[in-house]
């Protein structure tokens, strides 16, 4: 799976991290589903422009994103594409907003 992932060290409790990034998700658009046997964070339906994921996870006192774009329409979606390239690149580059400021946000827990 191609996925961009980045991660953050933090000195904050974990439940207090997660619910900062939770808040930045919810206010960029994003919503948790269900995505194959992961939970992530979606935006889009891949109508208009590619849908947009966001995977949060955690190990100790670092957080893990990964994010990534699908273009299609909901479950017939192509394959998942990284952060990287031309190929639907408004979409990636919004994705790419939304993680670095959970790093930044997180960076200063």
């Amino acid at each position: 799976m191609p996925r961009t992932t980045i991660q953050v060290s933090f000195q904050d409790a974990q439940a207090h991290v997660h619910e900062a990034v939770k808040k930045i998700l919810l206010e960029a658009g994003y919503h948790e589903v269900a995505y194959g046997d992961e939970i992530v964070w979606k935006k889009g339906t891949g109508m208009l422009t590619a849908m947009q994921y966001i995977k949060v996870t955690y190990q100790g006192n670092t957080l893990f994103l990964s994010g990534w774009t699908r273009v299609g329409l909901g479950q017939y979606g192509f394959k998942e594409q990284d952060l990287e390239g031309f190929v639907a690149a408004i979409p990636k580059k919004m994705v790419k907003k939304v993680m670095e400021r959970i790093q930044s946000a997180v960076a200063h827990m």
